[in-house]
């Protein structure tokens, strides 16, 4: 898949999207949303000697459209790079293992609403994540994520869920999903959130509303991103691994009815790189200390 076209016919399919809106006749519950954002890390040192940094960005666009008054559904496309920086001559980081990573997403969502208390929602997802120089095709991977909320009373709805993900060279990856919509106060929050770009699965959050255009958010998520290496370095056709548990703080300014653009900065805690051959078996694997990072994101819907 060609890199440049596919950042061209997001560009293009934004544009359309917004010239649709504009142009959608009252009354069919069409919602459109055009989201981008960017983050910078510092870098971090890593128990094998040397440092290990990433930058990223994002953009997606997302549909949402009301069937009947129970049941949603909605579509959305986005693409994004991480840029790995390696330096120093440590066990790891002197391989200077990948560089750019590229991901494209599409992901489905339904939420229905069987009962006045009961609500189930599902996102299937199938990602494409490759060094910059591999087959996207190389790297798919497809999950779904489901939970069902009961609705407890007016301020409280919570429930239990799970998320799945096929993996690249190894079994699925299975993990808890806890969906909670907690009006704690008439100003805070408690909710279930997305990440940022390539999030696999949902955070939670602490959301505080200062008033009607400024919010504080606090919140945190498991990331663990895998990807398939190019043919030209240290592990020809192998993958890539990156964890980490990042915690953050957002200021978010709305901008009108349509708009916001938040500010981000967080730490990313207990990360770890890992490189494997093209089968998954292991050929190095260390840790990194925590390392702050900064980023921003803006968002408009139609």
């Amino acid at each position: 898949m060609n890199v440049r076209r596919l950042r061209l016919l997001l560009l293009c399919a934004a544009l359309l999207a917004a010239a649709c809106a504009h142009a959608q006749p009252p009354g069919r519950g069409l919602g459109l949303q055009f989201e981008a954002g960017t983050v910078f890390g510092a870098d971090a040192g890593l128990d094998s000697g040397g440092d290990v940094g990433v930058d990223a960005w994002s953009v997606r666009l997302s549909g949402r459209r009301a069937v009947t008054d129970d049941l949603r559904l909605g579509l959305a496309a986005g693409f994004g790079e991480q840029r790995f920086r390696f330096s120093g001559d440590g066990d790891f980081s002197s391989l200077r293992p990948w560089g750019d990573v590229q991901d494209v997403r599409l992901s489905g969502s339904l939420f229905w609403e069987p009962t006045d208390r009961w609500s189930l929602f599902a996102i299937p997802t199938l990602r494409w994540e490759a060094e910059a120089g591999a087959s996207l095709s190389d790297g798919q991977i497809a999950g779904l994520i489901t939970a069902a909320s009961y609705k407890v009373n007016d301020r409280l709805s919570i429930g239990p869920g799970v998320g799945i993900f096929s993996g690249l060279e190894e079994d699925a990856d299975f993990f808890p999903v806890l969906a909670v919509d907690w009006q704690i106060t008439d100003r805070l929050k408690f909710r279930t959130g997305r990440g940022f770009g390539a999030s696999r699965g949902p955070g939670l959050a602490f959301d505080w509303a200062a008033n009607d255009d400024w919010s504080v958010s606090l919140g945190g998520r498991y990331e663990k991103d895998r990807f398939r290496l190019d043919d030209h370095g240290v592990a020809p056709g192998g993958i890539g691994q990156a964890t980490s548990t990042p915690i953050f703080i957002a200021v978010t300014r709305k901008l009108g009815r349509i708009g916001r653009l938040r500010g981000i900065v967080g730490m990313d805690l207990n990360g770890s790189v890992r490189l494997e051959d093209a089968q998954g078996d292991l050929l190095r694997r260390t840790d990194a200390e925590d390392a702050p990072f900064a980023g921003a994101t803006f968002d408009v819907r139609f």
